[in-house]
């Protein structure tokens, strides 16, 4: 099952970045490190207390997903939208290879900050800003961020900054629910991004 998970209004939200890396020590102390695999997002959501009717229909879309077998995508809350005040649209401006940590866009005014998380047209993997930009449509300006392009951007991708929408998964096949005793459901789901 695709499509959008039906709610916002998450009580908690736990962000995480994940890579995975393996060190070897020798007996003399030197540590050799090598990182394999690429980096992805996790989180967990947590629901406030919820009628009986407004969780019936968030837990049906939770067990269509077929436990870790489905995805869908999640709008986070809190860092989902930018903390700068940028505005218009924001295009590639020159194509960036698979492996870039950086390109030159074009278009949009204002700032977007370091740690705001972007999403490029043409793919599903979300970056992080690594450092501030300011917009001013009139120049094109260079946007640093984290991991590694996953492909390759060109001059006609769009970048979205507010509202990033993250394509996850659930992290089991067991999802379960607390009925309270003043008749309202709360749930919590952790989910990873499916790159």
């Amino acid at each position: 099952m695709s499509g959008t998970f039906p709610t916002t209004g998450f009580d908690t939200l736990d962000f995480q970045s994940n890579v995975t890396s393996r060190v070897t020590v020798s007996v003399s102390g030197k540590a050799q490190r090598l990182r394999v695999g690429a980096q992805y997002w996790s989180f967990r959501l947590r629901s406030p207390a919820l009628s009986r009717a407004d969780f019936m229909s968030v837990y049906s879309f939770i067990v269509q997903q077929d436990g870790q077998y489905g995805s869908f995508t999640v709008v986070p809350p809190v860092v989902a939208s930018s903390r700068g005040t940028a505005s218009g649209t924001v295009t590639v401006n020159a194509t960036a290879a698979a492996g870039s940590l950086s390109c030159n866009v074009a278009g949009g005014t204002g700032t977007l900050k370091k740690g705001d998380l972007i999403k490029f047209s043409n793919h599903d993997k979300v970056y992080m800003l690594t450092e501030d930009v300011n917009l001013d449509n009139s120049t094109v300006d260079t946007i640093n961020f984290y991991p590694n392009l996953v492909s390759s951007i060109s001059n006609t991708t769009t970048i979205t900054y507010n509202n990033v929408p993250i394509k996850v998964y659930l992290d089991n096949d067991q999802q379960k629910y607390i009925a309270q005793a003043d008749g309202t459901y709360k749930y919590e789901i952790t989910v990873n991004e499916e790159i």
